[in-house]
């Protein structure tokens, strides 16, 4: 007669969890959905956005003259220095000064232009903002109603065999044909 084998009390634990943890977790894996969309495409396709994009395009223009403005000052004020330092009979002082005067200028440009940078990336952030908040809205209203649980930019995806394209379904939520 064959006695039957006894298992510890910890290994039936464990395979009872193994098994409750096999059978529960495969209806909520089939319940997952993933879905893509392509985040420019509807951007730039936004009612809206060529206003806003004009917006920041001219505060660039704005920008850029008022650089330009002052990198031709300092052209100027480098050609006078110059034509000073050949003129026999300049005091040292008087060149000095110029020298100050012309690297002081030379500080106020390189500062214009930093702040050139941030003040647009400000103005791009001001500008765009809504919209940028709107179209994650309109995705994860699109999400939710259809139920996906993750959405992902295509320009992120290296690879996907799985996914629906839910652009479509964005563009129609906010109205882009």
């Amino acid at each position: 007669m064959k006695t039957a084998t006894r298992y510890p009390f910890p290994v039936k634990l464990f395979a009872f969890c193994f098994l409750l943890f096999a059978f529960c977790i495969q209806p909520c894996a089939a319940q997952t959905k993933f879905g893509h969309v392509d985040y420019s495409e509807i951007m730039k396709n936004m009612p809206g956005i060529d206003s806003a994009q004009t917006v920041v395009s001219n505060y660039y223009a704005e920008l850029q003259t008022i650089g330009e403005q002052m990198a031709k000052e300092v052209k100027e004020k480098e050609t006078a220095y110059e034509k000073l330092m050949n003129t026999p009979g300049t005091s040292n002082a008087i060149l000095k000064i110029r020298q100050d005067e012309l690297a002081s200028m030379y500080k106020r440009f390189q500062e214009f232009s930093q702040s050139a940078e941030g003040d647009l990336r400000d103005k791009q952030l001001e500008v765009l903002e809504p919209f940028q908040k709107r179209l994650l809205d309109t995705i994860k209203k699109v999400a939710k109603a259809h139920n996906y649980s993750y959405v992902f930019d295509i320009s992120t995806l290296l690879f996907s065999s799985v996914g629906d394209d839910l652009t479509s379904k964005v563009k129609a939520e906010l109205g882009i044909k």
